[in-house]
């Protein structure tokens, strides 16, 4: 298993293009094998929005680890508990949701770091994060660890956008990553994506990550989509999540098999 090897940040630091394939509801560690036989560079694992438990979280870990394929989880929320136990697991980082102010990012990068930089606990050998019979010395780990773990956060909220400044100019921030939906309702134009409005406000996002040497992401699968921002400076792209698939492949394969019952 591949533990704290940075791979992930290696491919931020370097702006590669990166596509995302996010687990929402999937138990079994299959969908981690269909994303890496697929070809994404890495997954997302949700707690955000699911009914995932810690446990299947951590085997979701487990497998993308033995994989050597990179995976973050969204956490539910900034909580010490919710952090320290999500890092614990081991993933290659984290995305924190719905930022809205700058204290927002340092109580975040306070929490995921060991000590001096920030306040996280540390697991010693009892967890994946300590390799459970442990690294060569507690110092390698914390090097280690700090050095990296990808720190996310997800900008979706309209006081994030004013003060995208303050945000992002925060130390350890490696990824921000917009979210469509609650980002253009929290901006009163709900679903818009296309309108001069919200693509100038995420531009203005584009062009501050930019400037503080963040890599900018956004949730977005279409190619055309995909293409657009592409072209605008967005690097990372959460591009399809496991239920959508299932839905979608299987109103087509329906539509298909009864279309040919038809002829």
């Amino acid at each position: 298993m591949q533990y704290g090897n940075g791979k992930l940040k290696q491919r931020i630091a370097g702006r590669e293009f990166l596509v995302g394939g996010c687990v929402m509801d999937s138990r079994s560690g299959a969908v981690i094998e269909a994303y890496q036989e697929a070809g994404f560079d890495f997954v997302m694992i949700d707690r955000e929005h699911t009914a995932l438990n810690s446990e299947t979280i951590q085997e979701h870990i487990r497998i993308s680890r033995a994989l050597g394929l990179p995976c973050v989880v969204r956490v539910a929320d900034n909580t010490y508990a919710e952090l320290n136990r999500t890092l614990d697991q081991m993933p290659d980082g984290i995305f924190v949701p719905r930022i809205r102010i700058r204290a927002d990012v340092e109580k975040i990068i306070e929490t995921v770091k060991y000590p001096p930089a920030g306040k996280r606990g540390v697991g010693a050998s009892t967890c994946p994060a300590g390799k459970y019979t442990g690294w060569s010395s507690v110092a390698e780990m914390v090097e280690t660890l700090n050095k990296t773990t990808m720190v996310g956060i997800q900008i979706e909220t309209k006081e994030a956008l004013e003060n995208l400044d303050d945000i992002l100019s925060v130390p350890g921030i490696d990824v921000a990553v917009v979210g469509n939906d609650d980002l253009s309702t929290g901006m009163g134009i709900p679903g818009q994506f296309t309108s001069d409005t919200y693509r100038n406000a995420v531009k203005e996002v584009i062009k501050c990550c930019n400037k503080h040497n963040v890599m900018p992401g956004i949730a977005a699968g279409d190619p055309d989509v995909v293409k657009y921002w592409a072209g605008h400076g967005m690097k990372m792209f959460w591009a399809a999540a496991d239920i959508c698939l299932l839905w979608s492949g299987a109103a087509k394969c329906c539509a298909a098999v009864r279309k040919a019952l038809e002829e």
